[in-house]
């Protein structure tokens, strides 16, 4: 059973949940947490809703079984497939999914909005839901990026790539990163469109929710400092630390 002091589990499909840890330690920086990047079936965003039901199945059932206090989905397409079903099976344990940063992008003074996801992601019905619910006075434009996710994970140029997604979807100024790999390409991003744009990211939203979560439990730690635990599915735990360390860099850096 957990307590204050056991350890936070994060999933996702490979490194893009980092830029949700990444969030995740700033806004709970005495936390322990265990970060599982399942890399062997990378990415997600292509594959069927069953695979991705049972990858994420899997990834909650190690990280249950590892003591975590809270878990956080930090995969869009997880999230709009498999939040719900997870909720159920682990009822006793706060599950708190990352979704497309949807709703401040339409609050927001944007008059139109590329949201750019995954295939999967776009193709759900939560995301559905997201879109028109939160349709107003700001134009929604969902985005499917197919390749995206997996480009970034191995390391790839996405320029071009990028250009050519945007080439299509006429005016707009601003952009929700609906998938957590593209926080790390934020700047290729921006160049790709070539003018200044607003730049939406669910992980903020996130980190601030399961803090909320946990505060509401009287779950969270006062011991001090918190340590990173990193496991991978293809077996380089190592990968995946590098990876976190540079990105943290990238992300924040000033801090």
């Amino acid at each position: 059973m957990y307590g204050k002091d056991s350890p936070i589990g994060v999933f996702d499909s490979g490194v893009g949940g980092l830029s949700v840890l990444a969030r995740l330690v700033l806004e709970m920086p005495q936390e322990d947490f265990i970060y599982l990047g399942d890399r062997k079936n990378a990415p997600y965003g292509s594959k069927s809703k069953e695979e991705i039901v049972g990858f994420s199945r899997e990834n909650a059932r190690c990280l249950s079984e590892l003591g975590v206090k809270c878990l956080v989905i930090a995969c869009n397409t997880a999230t709009a497939t498999s939040a719900e079903l997870l909720r159920a099976e682990y009822p006793d344990l706060p599950i708190v999914g990352i979704e497309p940063a949807v709703k401040p992008a339409a609050h927001s003074d944007c008059r139109r909005v590329a949201v750019l996801a995954t295939p999967r992601t776009v193709e759900s019905s939560r995301f559905a839901e997201l879109i028109s619910v939160n349709s107003g006075a700001c134009e929604l434009i969902p985005v499917p990026c197919p390749r995206l996710a997996g480009m970034i994970e191995r390391g790839e140029d996405v320029r071009d790539y990028l250009s050519e997604l945007l080439s299509g979807v006429g005016d707009f100024d601003g952009i929700v990163l609906g998938c957590t790999h593209y926080p790390f390409v934020k700047n290729e991003i921006l160049a790709a469109v070539g003018r200044e744009v607003e730049i939406f990211d669910g992980a903020i939203g996130t980190a601030a929710q399961a803090k909320r979560r946990l505060e509401a439990l009287g779950l969270l730690s006062d011991s001090g400092e918190g340590k990173i635990s990193f496991v991978s599915t293809d077996g380089d735990d190592a990968y995946i630390e590098k990876f976190f360390k540079e990105v943290t860099k990238c992300l924040f850096p000033k801090t």
